[in-house]
């Protein structure tokens, strides 16, 4: 297996491979690239190889008809689709794994993201029942109701009649709370995304850290280690969703746990008690392995957060959270564009502030992207145009509706002295900020959806709606008894975002119970980089390979 380039490798002709597969993800860089691979072949080369496209996952008609324009359709024996939908992440986490899904909502228009979701939705009914209610807010979430519905209707011949085991089916679109993605994430499993990026449940991590001084000294180049970051590591399973502030004393007390779980041995007098010590060893040897390496992580991400500049970074954060001073150019994002810092460092600045003032003023939006463009490039234009799109970096109204500070009063979105070690509200996520969109889902299943949310639906984009599907038997509804939610984020979905609803599963009163879905696991900086315009057409950003 080979990651895609812009040539077949050697060892394919060398070896004379018959096959060739290629599997991609439908978007146009990817095609351009098979292009310049197929070429780089020659013809008498190519007639001995059988070249296949295999799309993850449905083939995209602009992807074929730029295959024709190139000329090389014709090369390729096959042309499959790979109908994948949800991937289970963890036991209460699926994604899509979707990545520009929320740019081709916002600024192209196209619904084949909203489309896969839907797909996805109806595979779920088919095995768990149909959902019961349906609770929904911003234009894609309307979207993809409308289209459930349509699919059902369409196969109402061959409906199976299940009891439904998901009572509540909330559909998030992701522009209903753009702050909270735009925020640094603080629990542990947030701040490892933040700052070496979680793919695929797994993590890069430079490989010192993790080595004895003798294993370092045998090696000439330590190379980097990869970890898998899931929940059947079961302290992971535990600190992950933990506020990086409580992370030291509970990885403390685990050590001291499995130390005493060790000394046990020496109190085991009989045949019989050191068979017992025996049979939990192997559980003891993995803790104290995962202890480890968990130790050597969040060793390496306090180096990260005890720099000055990310101490800075935070505090800006929140006083714009706070919505201090937000009406007038910001000292510090200024000082950022002139230093040339990271320009998704600085847009994620710039972003937070415009949503908390409801838009900046003609003349402060106009300086800030005066001196973008003239510190990182006239290209950005096209990155304006995009976050505008979006309804990330927009021109203030006349009469400013004051949407966020309403909401932020009324949801309680900003708490200040929150405990990071005990919480007790779902803004320890951030140190102080409750994400907006689990405030939602909060109210929605403890009132019973929209009803008690009138007046502050009126400030978030697009329509709201709670519907009830009708079941195919009024024997469903009575056996039903269940209070489980699906939760499907439209756009993508913050690490923050999974530890403040598994928080609030624990401490609900109505005992419910939280599935998440979302189309892509995301932070800040991805966000970004499907919006950022990059500097050479040639670049293919990470996200899409």
């Amino acid at each position: 297996m080979f990651e895609l380039q812009e040539y077949i490798p050697a060892e394919v002709i060398e070896n004379k491979w018959q096959s060739v597969i290629m599997l991609i993800r439908p978007n146009l860089p990817m095609i351009d690239m098979i292009n310049k691979a197929i070429r780089s072949v020659s013809v008498a080369q190519r007639d001995k190889i059988d070249f296949h496209i295999i799309f993850v996952s449905r083939k995209s008609t602009m992807c074929t008809q730029r295959l024709e324009k190139y000329s090389i359709i014709g090369e390729f024996k096959n042309i499959l689709e790979l109908e994948l939908d949800l991937i289970p992440f963890d036991h209460d986490l699926l994604t899509l794994e979707y990545p520009l899904g929320f740019k081709e909502m916002c600024t192209e228009l196209d619904d084949s993201c909203l489309y896969q979701v839907s797909r996805s939705l109806m595979s779920l009914q088919s095995y768990f029942g149909f959902f019961p209610n349906i609770i929904g807010i911003g234009p894609s979430a309307a979207k993809v109701n409308k289209m459930i519905q349509r699919m059902r209707k369409e196969g109402a011949a061959h409906e199976k009649p299940l009891t439904p085991r998901i009572e509540n089916l909330v559909l998030i679109d992701r522009r209903v709370d753009l702050i909270t993605p735009l925020s640094t994430q603080l629990t542990y499993e947030g701040l490892i995304d933040e700052l070496f990026g979680i793919k695929n449940n797994a993590a890069t991590f430079p490989g010192k850290p993790f080595l004895s001084e003798e294993e370092q000294a045998q090696q000439e180049e330590i190379k980097p280690k990869q970890i898998l970051l899931t929940s059947n590591d079961t302290i992971y399973n535990v600190a992950r969703d933990l506020n990086f502030n409580a992370l030291g004393p509970f990885l403390g007390k685990k050590a001291k746990q499995i130390s005493a779980a060790y000394n046990e041995k020496n109190d085991a007098k009989s045949l019989q008690q050191l068979k017992q010590f025996v049979s939990k060893l192997p559980h003891m040897q993995a803790e104290r392995k995962s202890l480890e390496i968990q130790t050597a992580i969040a060793g390496l991400v306090k180096n990260k957060i005890d720099n000055r500049d990310f101490r800075h970074t935070l505090g800006i954060e929140q006083v714009l959270r706070e919505g201090i001073e937000v009406d007038r150019v910001n000292e510090d994002i200024e000082e950022m564009i002139y230093k040339q810092e990271p320009l998704k460092k600085v847009l994620r600045l710039l972003c937070i502030q415009c949503i908390a003032a409801d838009g900046l003023k003609p003349k402060v939006l106009e300086f800030y992207k005066h001196e973008i463009l003239q510190s990182y490039g006239y290209h950005h234009l096209i990155t304006f145009d995009s976050l505008e799109k979006c309804g990330l970096l927009y021109m203030q109204e006349k009469t400013p509706k004051k949407s966020y500070p309403i909401l932020r009063s009324t949801l309680n979105l900003t708490v200040s002295n929150v405990n990071e070690r005990e919480p007790n509200d779902i803004a320890y996520v951030h140190s102080g900020y409750a994400p907006l969109t689990v405030r939602l889902v909060n109210w929605m299943t403890q009132r019973s959806g929209l009803k008690y949310l009138a007046d502050m639906v009126k400030h978030l984009p697009g329509p709201a709606f709670n519907d009830t599907q009708k079941l195919s038997t009024t024997q469903d509804r009575l056996e039903h008894s269940d209070n489980h939610t699906l939760v499907y984020f439209l756009g993508g979905c913050t690490y923050a975002e999974v530890a403040a609803l598994r928080f609030l599963a624990q401490h609900h009163p109505n005992n419910a119970t939280f599935t998440i879905a979302t189309t892509k696991l995301i932070n800040g900086n991805s966000l970004l980089d499907t919006l950022i315009e990059p500097n050479s057409k040639d670049t293919i950003p990470d996200f899409l390979t």
